[in-house]
């Protein structure tokens, strides 16, 4: 198990927690879970890993920073690249639930800024639409 206290831009602090396997992190207040990202360990040619979001479930703690950095810290822990496509749920119970705007903006946000790239959904997260 991985974890880090991360100060959130309305100053409280959240605690990241990562699994072994790297395909699950939770964030916490004060004990409370407020959010996870689900993620999906993938084989790439020539024997290299990366991972795939699959779950974005953050409704309870967006917009203060959290997101990037349970990512950011996943990238500094496992040293793999993390990935997104147009599969992506917006909670574990969710089923077949696109992503709303703010989980579209988020990933795309996350584009620009190098913490994922893109597979497979030329431009899904573009902002054009």
């Amino acid at each position: 198990m991985h974890q880090k206290t991360f100060i959130a831009k309305d100053g409280q602090a959240y605690l990241i927690r990562i699994d072994d396997t790297g395909e699950e992190i939770l964030v916490f207040r004060e004990e409370e879970p407020l959010g996870v990202i689900d993620l999906k360990r993938l084989q790439e040619a020539k024997g290299a890993e990366s991972f795939l979001v699959s779950v974005l479930d953050l409704e309870k703690c967006k917009r203060i920073g959290i997101g990037e950095a349970a990512l950011r810290y996943h990238k500094e822990v496992f040293h793999r690249p993390l990935r997104a496509n147009g599969n992506v749920r917006e909670g574990r119970q969710s089923g077949e639930n696109p992503m709303t705007r703010d989980g579209i903006a988020f990933i795309g946000n996350m584009r620009r800024k190098g913490v994922i790239e893109l597979i497979d959904f030329h431009d899904a997260f573009s902002e054009d639409e």
